[in-house]
């Protein structure tokens, strides 16, 4: 999967992809097309039964479920810089 795999008409781009144990994995993704991780499991045959999101770009989930927090200044700046070469991203965002 790390190398990548067809999806979506597609070949998805090269991610991390770490054996935890027998039955999990870690994977960071450089790209987030819909479902990516359970379609790209499906290629081997792996059956997806439990997904946990711990990051989106540089900012860390640990809240608990239902619950919010604003980005801090540096997470903001931090977003706009990552973003800033994207031609999907309009610059009024930030």
């Amino acid at each position: 999967m790390s190398s990548g795999i067809p999806v979506l008409d597609t070949i998805t781009r090269k991610c991390e992809v770490e054996q935890l144990d027998k039955n999990r994995f870690k994977i960071i993704l450089t790209q987030g097309l819909n479902r990516q991780i359970r379609r790209m499991c499906e290629y081997p045959n792996y059956k997806v039964v439990k997904l946990k999101r711990v990051r989106i770009m540089n900012i860390k989930l640990y809240l608990a479920v239902g619950k919010w927090r604003y980005l801090s200044d540096h997470e903001l700046n931090e977003i706009g810089r990552l973003i800033s070469g994207s031609s999907k991203t309009h610059d009024s965002l930030f």
